[in-house]
């Protein structure tokens, strides 16, 4: 060893603090900060709107939002669903992680609906039908928030972002699955829900028969054709079966199709390379970057998710609706029955329901024992606690149900919430990870030793460009 080696080992050091503290997630990410500021003006604006709106223009206004919330929920499913990979000769490996991702959903799930049931007050507990629906909130991890950050904080290569990517993806095809069994328990057994059933299961065999096999554009033009065309059939179908032209008689209940189920399998069946992205073709994928295209949508989606909140204050539009809804004869005390809640009680019911379904979330830390450290267990469970677009798309559908009062309204705020802790979450999972793995390839460390996890901690290996042989030194 030689005094420049030794030097060369300091620069390196120097490079990877540098490059270690560029990976850091900002404190603030502008893209949350825009996120939950329109979630907020959304909730605001949704308690004024209507007092300015005649009863016809306000349920028109309403269909409008409504429509285009589906379309943005089918654009970002669909990036869900391309990241979603199988691997159809091994199966079994796959079960214990699906386990995994069905109970660290269930018990944040579980948690809230019994929360939902008895601790809001005798005037604002919810039937348990419509709690089991209402807390299934609390269920989906932000597969694409997860990613996002995580990637930003330098981790893609290691082992909690694999195992994070895995789980979130399985964690948000349970919570869509379950969505139909829970409409069945809430709405009754009903002919109509075969359609569901049949839907969902057409679905997910044309998911596993055509994974990633289908040639689609994949230009942000094309995918929002096909995010208006997924929300078209489906508010067509809700057409058909609602308007009193098409069923005088009554004699079909409202079906209402989720389009998360089908976006996110037209993802998954589409081709899709992400080591190789063609160059775009068409002049508006040339002109506006899908990045940028991604996060407006996103950004207008929580908008739109405020404004599906019902109004709080006022009963000026609370007319009765001339065709029967699925819903329609269970959802009878959940909205404008009972009193308003204090502003006070509702922070403090936003603040269990965030710790409930934070807590419930740590189940995979009591899992994969042999294969990593509890500290990494633990991270991987502070991993998969942001929550998003999913669990928003959620609260929309349980709106949709007729599912109102206190509940929700403490349900939303917990979603604001929960999304102004991700950079938190991010810096949590980067100080509990035990894996070292730094990326300087971007870095000018030509010539310099590369720092590695080795035998000893703090292991530089030397690459000796004469003979070949690397020569290890433990400092």
């Amino acid at each position: 060893m030689t005094v420049k080696d030794v030097n060369a080992g300091g620069e390196v050091e120097e490079k990877k603090m540098e490059a270690d503290k560029s990976a850091q997630p900002p404190l603030c990410p502008a893209r949350l900060i825009l996120f939950c500021t329109n979630l907020f003006i959304g909730l605001i604006l949704s308690q004024f709107i209507p007092d300015m709106m005649e009863t016809d223009v306000y349920f028109t206004w309403k269909h409008i939002v409504k429509f285009i919330t589906m379309c943005c929920v089918s654009y970002i499913m669909f990036h869900v669903g391309l990241e979603f990979e199988l691997d159809k000769s091994n199966l079994k490996q796959y079960t214990t992680e699906y386990l995994v991702a069905a109970t660290a959903a269930g018990f944040p799930w579980m948690f809230c609906a019994f929360y939902f049931m008895y601790a809001l007050g005798p005037e604002h507990n919810l039937p348990w039908k419509s709690a089991l629906i209402a807390a299934r909130f609390a269920a989906p991890t932000s597969a694409g928030i997860l990613f996002t950050m995580l990637e930003a904080a330098g981790m893609k290569e290691t082992w909690l972002f694999q195992k994070a990517r895995i789980l979130a993806i399985f964690d948000d095809i349970d919570t869509l699955l379950l969505m139909v069994p829970l409409k069945a328990v809430y709405v009754g057994l009903k002919w109509e829900l075969s359609v569901d059933l049949i839907f969902v299961a057409f679905l997910l065999v044309v998911m596993y028969v055509f994974l990633h096999r289908l040639p689609l554009s994949l230009e942000w033009p094309a995918l929002m054709s096909y995010a208006i065309g997924i929300a078209t059939f489906c508010e067509m179908i809700h057409f058909l079966s609602s308007d009193p032209n098409v069923d005088p008689h009554d004699l079909a209940d409202t079906l209402h199709l989720e389009v998360l189920l089908p976006a996110f399998v037209l993802g998954a069946i589409t081709k899709h390379d992400e080591h190789h992205i063609p160059e775009p073709k068409m002049k508006l994928s040339q002109m506006v970057p899908a990045g940028n295209v991604k996060v407006c949508l996103s950004a207008v989606f929580m908008v739109l998710v405020g404004f599906s909140m019902p109004p709080l204050f006022s009963d000026k539009h609370d007319v009765a609706s001339g065709h029967r809804r699925l819903a329609g004869a269970v959802n009878n005390n959940d909205s404008h029955d009972s009193p308003d809640m204090d502003m006070g009680m509702i922070a403090v019911h936003v603040l269990v329901c965030t710790f409930l379904m934070n807590i419930g979330k740590t189940f995979p830390a009591l899992c994969y024992r042999k294969e990593v450290s509890f500290r990494t267990r633990l991270a991987l469970s502070v991993a998969m606690m942001p929550r998003g677009e999913v669990c928003a798309g959620i609260i929309v559908n349980a709106l949709a149900l007729g599912i109102g009062g206190p509940a929700m309204t403490i349900a939303v705020f917990c979603l604001a919430l929960n999304m102004m802790m991700v950079s938190g979450f991010i810096f949590v999972v980067k100080s509990l990870n035990d894996e070292k793995v730094v990326d300087l390839s971007d870095a000018d460390t030509e010539g310099f030793p590369k720092i590695e996890d080795g035998p000893g901690e703090g292991a530089v290996k030397t690459d000796s460009n004469d003979d070949e042989t690397v020569e290890t030194l433990n400092v």
